[in-house]
């Protein structure tokens, strides 16, 4: 009897043991994701895309799930080196996460318009549309006016590579201008540069992949 209690107490202890070290290395493990996560995120907003997306992917590595704030940390940073196809998959995850995140459908949206896929872009508007604040109303709209423009520059764009195959790239006419990433360094209205743009059709709201850049 005694034997069986004697095994029973180490059996006990020696349960409590691995739960203490399966404790302890998740919370190692948690301060890893959490390090990588700040310094990232600081590197993304001085504007080093290639160092944040390195340590995003690592915070990412050590997700049990997918976790918003590296998700959109990802989409941030690929979107700010300019690899728009690695971007709109990130942000394509960050709407599932957050159906109600204005900024990532808004992006979604024009990265959907630079590809070429209006039915998709189409489909960002009308989810901004039922989110219903000011801010995802003015959203919508500056996504209508982009989708609108970037039909016809691509209508022209195709026509020209047709008429002058030979012709250069020339940003904002043959070709798309960059989409700026968020870099939380300023927190201006997205639509206020647009009223001192003008109207030429080659440019368009902040933050959308039609805008002309020096």
């Amino acid at each position: 009897m005694n034997r069986q209690r004697g095994g029973f107490f180490s059996g006990i202890v020696v349960m409590l043991v691995i739960l203490l070290l399966s404790a302890t290395a998740l919370l190692a493990v948690a301060t890893l994701r959490e390090r990588n996560i700040v310094k990232a995120e600081s590197l993304l907003r001085s504007g080093d895309f290639y160092g944040a997306a390195e340590l995003f992917v690592k915070a990412e590595k050590y997700s049990l799930r997918p976790e918003s704030r590296v998700i959109r940390g990802l989409a941030e940073a690929n979107l700010g080196m300019e690899d728009y196809e690695a971007a709109t998959q990130y942000y394509e995850k960050l709407v599932t996460l957050e159906s109600d995140n204005v900024d990532a459908r808004y992006k979604l949206g024009l990265l959907y318009i630079r590809a070429k896929d209006y039915g998709a872009a189409e489909k960002e508007v009308e989810a901004l549309r039922g989110i219903g604040t000011e801010n995802a109303t003015q959203r919508a709209d500056a996504l209508t006016e982009n989708l609108s423009s970037g039909k016809v520059k691509g209508f022209f764009r195709d026509l020209l590579k047709k008429v002058a195959p030979g012709l250069p790239e020339i940003p904002g006419i043959t070709e798309d201008g960059p989409i700026e990433p968020e870099t939380g360094e300023t927190s201006e209205d997205p639509l206020s540069e647009d009223k001192q743009e003008g109207t030429d059709i080659f440019q368009s709201v902040p933050d959308s992949g039609d805008a002309v850049t020096e």
